[in-house]
């Protein structure tokens, strides 16, 4: 008896390890059989895959050379070895018409943004395609066996059934089909002989809403919606054109001042060197102590900081400025260095705020995509309004029915056989919500939408405003600020002269020599910025009033156009179809030639007077 209890749990445990290990190698089965088969299909390569998994240390000895820390004791370079921190092993001029230029032709960012306006059109002309005509052809065929007493028949049949359906503009939809059927049957109960006929039906139907959803205005309105979606992607593109345009202008007068900065640095480190020269003669004839070298020394050496920052902010301005251009013989690299040959309009305006104003609300982009915004919305309420009615359809159907032995017959309605029956089918379908509460919701959205547009509009108006006033103040107080620090620079250009002869002849101490020097640098810096910020503050006045750099403006069609894509495959091409043709910049005319020209420039509608300050060698480039 123990023996089959012992056997009997056995072989319960052996079944029960045999489920277990079955249902195991089940769902092993399943997990593989679900195991996505594109896991290993190179969707991303093995160095991609191992770099998202691993994090590598900085080898910086790996990466470049390296050098023990110099003696303190070294002599301090040259100013023509701290010229040589300027990039570039070679000089290449470039002026403002080419940064324009090159920025429509080859920024990558205006490549991209200009595509979005082809796509948008595309998508309203799929949206005017909703009511284009459809063509339908239905063919069939068969046999159909009835053997219920009395009757009992095999009946062979073929149908051909073309359809027309026309969408009409007022919300009415037009179907004309026409059936030919063909039929041979046997009537086995009733006739020992076969039949055979033709069936011509001709019809023509059509369903016409006259209350909702009824009137060009409700059906074509996905139409205008679409439309509306498409001006606003050009409007933001012509924004972004823009923007593209003012910031690589900005980045030239940046890297215009940077370069500026760094002449000036390196002009000071040449008169502070000439001040040790100076130092050593005089403390050679015992006319100057040792500390008035040391003095001078440290004058000089305290100068190089300040012109290893200004080379590095002129590489980095540099840079942004090749970026915005992407030109091949401008390299991002410090192989090239860049030639400012556009020099500031040091040339003052007055503008009038309000005459500002008005041109900024007339042409900014923000003003036009808001005036989109409301029409949209006008049209919303339109249709939510048209939602309100009850649903009436007037529908009808008119078929002229043809039989016959032939087709013939049977289409016509004539000879021995055939003929011909008119039917028709006329009525009205009325649907009434009770409540109408989704109607009523739908009009009340529309109307808030509408609310909302009118007050975002009014928000940008008083953003528009602020930015204008904002931009003809610094217009007026980078003006003064650039009458006053020339100024500034004369005066301690020529308190340096006064300071380095009194020294040379022992009236005034090393002391007040560096004290003169530090002065003439810092005017010098402080006029460079001034006139860039000046330049800035004309730039931000031409952007806030809705335009593009340049007198020769832009158009967005014909000077950024679109190939289409019919016209060749994208693809096979890219470059080519990338391409943009170059924009056309206007003649540069002299400030008095500008002032006899008929009004077309951006600053001619709005400046009253201006007067002209003549750049000084501090200012001029280089």
């Amino acid at each position: 008896m123990t023996n089959i209890r012992t056997a009997s749990a056995a072989a319960c445990q052996s079944f029960r390890s045999f489920r277990r290990n079955t249902t195991l190698l089940l769902i092993t089965t399943v997990l593989v059989a679900c195991e996505s088969p594109y896991r290993d299909r190179g969707i991303l390569s093995k160095d991609v895959a191992e770099q998202l998994a691993h994090i590598d240390g900085a080898d910086l000895a790996a990466l470049g050379e390296t050098g023990p820390l110099p003696s303190s004791t070294v002599a301090p370079p040259t100013p023509e070895e701290l010229a040589g921190l300027e990039p570039g092993q070679r000089r290449l001029d470039v002026d403002l018409s080419e940064v324009r230029a090159s920025v429509l032709e080859n920024n990558l960012g205006i490549k991209v943004a200009r595509i979005d306006p082809a796509i948008a059109n595309e998508r309203a002309l799929r949206e005017r395609a909703k009511f284009e005509w459809t063509f339908g052809l239905i063919a069939d065929g068969g046999r159909d066996v009835n053997y219920e007493p009395p009757l009992q028949a095999d009946i062979w049949n073929a149908n051909v059934r073309p359809n027309l359906n026309v969408p009409l503009a007022d919300g009415g939809q037009l179907d004309v089909d026409w059936s030919l059927l063909y039929f041979n049957d046997e009537l086995n109960s009733l006739d020992n002989q076969d039949g055979t006929g033709y069936q011509s039906v001709p019809r023509v139907s059509l369903t016409q809403p006259l209350l909702r959803g009824g009137g060009r205005l409700v059906n074509e309105a996905s139409i205008l919606v679409a439309e509306f979606g498409q001006r606003r992607v050009e409007i933001r593109t012509r924004m972004m054109v823009q923007q593209y345009l003012v910031d690589a202008e900005r980045n030239y007068w940046r890297a215009y001042g940077a370069s500026r900065a760094f002449d000036i640095s390196l002009e000071s480190y040449r008169r502070a060197v000439d001040q040790v020269a100076v130092a050593e003669r005089l403390a050679a004839t015992r006319m100057a102590s040792t500390s008035e070298v040391i003095k001078a020394k440290y004058l000089a050496v305290s100068q190089i900081g300040d012109v290893i920052a200004a080379s590095e902010q002129l590489r980095s301005r540099s840079r942004q400025l090749k970026q915005a251009m992407n030109r091949t013989d401008l390299p991002l690299d410090d192989s090239v260095v860049i030639k400012f040959t556009s020099g500031p309009e040091l040339i003052q305006y007055r503008f009038v705020p309000q005459t500002v104003l008005d041109i900024a609300l007339r042409r900014r982009t923000e003003m036009l995509e808001a005036e989109v915004a409301i029409a949209e919305a006008t049209l919303g309420i339109q249709v939510a309004q048209n939602g309100l009615l009850p649903k009436l359809d007037a529908f009808g159907t008119s078929a002229p029915v043809g039989f016959g032995t032939d087709l013939g017959s049977a289409i016509g309605g004539n000879g021995a056989d055939g003929s011909m029956t008119l039917a028709f089918n006329a009525g009205v379908r009325l649907q009434v919500p009770l409540g109408n509460e989704a109607a009523k919701a739908d009009l009340r959205a529309a109307l808030y939408q509408r609310l909302k547009e009118l007050a975002t509009g009014q928000d940008r108006r008083l953003s528009i405003s602020r930015e204008v006033y904002d931009t003809v103040s610094r217009t007026k107080t980078g003006w003064q600020l650039v009458v006053a620090t020339r100024q500034a620079v004369d005066l301690a250009a020529r308190a340096y002269e006064g300071v380095r002869v009194l020294y040379e002849k022992r009236a005034s101490t090393i002391t007040d020599l560096t004290q003169s020097l530090t002065q003439l640098s810092e005017s010098q810096r402080s006029e460079a910025a001034a006139v860039v910020s000046y330049q800035l503050a004309l730039l931000d006045l031409a952007d806030a009033t809705g335009m593009v750099p340049g007198r020769a403006g832009l158009s967005i069609n014909s000077d950024i156009s679109l190939p289409a894509p019919e016209s060749g495959d994208p693809g096979s091409d890219p470059d080519a179809f990338l391409k943009i043709p170059p924009l056309l910049e206007a003649e540069r005319l002299q400030p008095a030639q500008a002032s006899a020209r008929t009004p077309n420039s951006v600053a001619q509608p709005i400046a009253l007077s201006r007067s002209v300050v003549p750049v000084s060698a501090s200012s001029r480039p280089n």
